[in-house]
């Protein structure tokens, strides 16, 4: 029994060293062709998770802002893990918590830096339109500046010109008009050159905006209009939606609100028609000033209602907070003091919770007027 034992364990000692020789050949042999379809599957696997979560994140906290290209999420698919997949899907879950600042860091931490520059570009142009749209303009722009190196890196002019865009949106936002239309010109003519008509929209958009803002009233509405025309010859309804809005804002500027509740009204029935609930919201706002403005309250508080339910409905803080500003001004307007300083200070609260400095100071300031006394 002993020599038995003896035997066997030789045995099992044999095997052992065999089973080792055996596992390094396996895996230095070429694989089998059906070892590579499964990792071409699960590769496929990754890809649809990761192209799953950019889609469900672009309806919340990272959602293009207005005047912005369209991410192009393949390459950022093309250079994910299954970790990716896996941090993309608790980002998602970040956001419908409404947790959107961690929802993006967690999208950065879902991918290594030493990704090929194309992608590392798409990467910071997200985090930068994540970011602008929680009004967080210091990070927005270090990301869209990140985009703007790595594009030029490899030559990526559509990644230049958006990266290009974010810049500008961010200079306008902080009231440096110069700086905005010089990037805003900069990035249309990218997409001039390499016949990027969507881009070219947006440009001619954002342009729109800082001559609006400058009080260029007939060139902002050269530019809306103009921005509007290739977007409807494109077919891109969302884009064509923000043109009628911009140039409903532009006619409410010149005081005249028919022409301007005409446009928000076209561009709330585009926002139904593709079920863009952030755009409805806007354009319900926006009709809620007109009327407002005309002094029709039931109606203007009607509008602003709506749009704050949406917003709410969708988790938009920024856009929630900008409708409790609204409905503020509706009371004001009305001589409801304390229900206006009770939206006013709803308010600041969430735009101090997303870090909306601009959005900040002006509600700061109508709640001050609402506590100094009239002058006699």
């Amino acid at each position: 029994m002993e020599t038995v034992g003896i035997i066997v364990g030789i045995i099992a000692g044999i095997v052992a060293i065999l089973g080792g020789v055996v596992g390094m050949w396996f895996r230095l042999r070429p694989r089998p062709d059906s070892e590579r379809l499964t990792l071409e599957l699960i590769d496929e696997r990754v890809k649809q998770a990761v192209a799953a979560s950019f889609d469900e994140l672009q309806k919340g906290a990272l959602t293009p802002p207005a005047g912005t290209t369209p991410v192009d999420t393949d390459a950022l698919a093309g250079a994910a893990t299954e970790r990716t997949a896996q941090l993309l899907g608790e980002a998602v879950e970040l956001q419908g918590q409404h947790r959107e600042r961690e929802a993006i860091e967690r999208l950065l931490t879902a991918y290594d830096m030493e990704i090929p520059p194309v992608a590392k570009a798409q990467l910071h142009i997200l985090a930068g339109n994540g970011f602008l749209r929680l009004s967080v303009l210091e990070q927005a722009e270090g990301h869209y500046y990140d985009a703007l190196v790595a594009a030029e890196e490899t030559g990526h002019q559509q990644g230049q010109a958006a990266a290009l865009s974010g810049l500008g949106i961010v200079y306008r936002q902080r009231g440096d008009l110069d700086r905005a239309e010089e990037h805003h010109q900069k990035a249309l003519a990218i997409d001039e050159e390499i016949g990027n008509r969507l881009g070219q929209a947006n440009q001619l958009g954002n342009l729109g905006n800082v001559y609006l803002e400058r009080g260029d009233l007939d060139r902002a509405e050269e530019h809306h209009k103009r921005a509007l025309d290739i977007s409807r010859k494109i077919g891109n309804r969302l884009s064509e939606a923000q043109d009628l809005g911009n140039l409903g804002g532009v006619y409410a500027q010149h005081a005249d609100l028919d022409r301007a509740e005409e446009h928000h009204k076209r561009a709330l029935a585009i926002d139904e028609e593709i079920d863009n609930r952030l755009g409805q919201a806007n354009q319900l706002g926006n009709l809620g000033n007109v009327y407002a403005d005309r002094g029709d309250l039931d109606r203007a508080e009607e509008h602003h209602q709506k749009a704050l339910d949406i917003s709410r409905e969708i988790g938009n803080r920024l856009s929630e907070a900008q409708d409790l500003g609204n409905l503020g001004n509706v009371y004001s307007r009305r001589g409801n003091l304390d229900r206006a300083k009770e939206h006013y200070q709803k308010a600041l609260s969430l735009f101090q919770e997303v870090g909306a400095q601009p959005q900040i100071a002006q509600t700061q300031r109508l709640i001050d007027e609402l506590r100094t006394p009239p002058q006699e």
